[in-house]
């Protein structure tokens, strides 16, 4: 037991809607899934990812609810929703990543067709309007316009470069949960619940 507790992901909520669906914010509850009225399963993956989680292997995926909440049937058809909730989540971030890089491609072929007007207008107005200005005036216009060219280049580029990142990490965690042992089990009643009231 004490082996499994170790490599635990745990979900604490009160309906097994509250795995998919956000609920309304609660902050009188000790979950803090619940407390933030987040989605149980998209709110641990995202924090399993900010610990730097890579996969769910050797890991087993506990939900725990209410007594009360618990059926018969319950664990395979949690089992069942989780694999396909998985499938769908990596289609949606392929389909985002595809998306995104068409965008970033097309914004940086046009940033770099601005950028490649831009040096022309400088060439041209250095040789021109500024031929007789002086080299500080020169070299405050020309910096100015490389501000403009980098803000220009910049945004799609660090979307090319970096955007995907996210989505392909989470695809990494979805794909593995495939594997993942899940378990449906009802929640500890601590002390407090079972001490009779005085």
């Amino acid at each position: 037991m004490s082996t499994h507790a170790s490599a635990d992901i745990l979900i604490r909520i009160d309906t097994i809607d509250q795995l998919f669906n956000e609920a309304s914010i609660n902050p009188f509850s000790d979950k803090p899934i619940v407390i933030l009225g987040e989605a149980g399963l998209p709110y641990t993956i995202r924090q399993e990812l900010g610990r730097g989680l890579r996969s769910w292997k050797g890991k087993r995926l506990v939900i725990q609810l209410p007594p009360n909440q618990v059926g018969p049937d319950l664990q395979s058809q949690v089992v069942n929703a989780v694999r396909k909730y998985a499938q769908a989540k990596i289609e949606q971030n392929n389909a985002s990543i595809r998306i995104s890089r068409w965008r970033s491609v097309i914004g940086l072929c046009l940033a770099i067709l601005i950028a490649a007007a831009l040096l022309t207008f400088l060439a041209i107005v250095t040789q021109t309007l500024l031929s007789s200005a002086s080299d500080a005036v020169i070299g405050i216009f020309a910096g100015l316009v490389t501000i403009f060219i980098w803000s220009t280049v910049w945004n799609p580029w660090d979307r090319l470069v970096y955007e995907w990142i996210e989505p392909w990490r989470e695809n990494r965690i979805l794909r593995s949960l495939s594997n993942t042992e899940i378990i449906v089990q009802p929640e500890p009643i601590s002390a407090d619940r079972t001490r009779p009231q005085a």
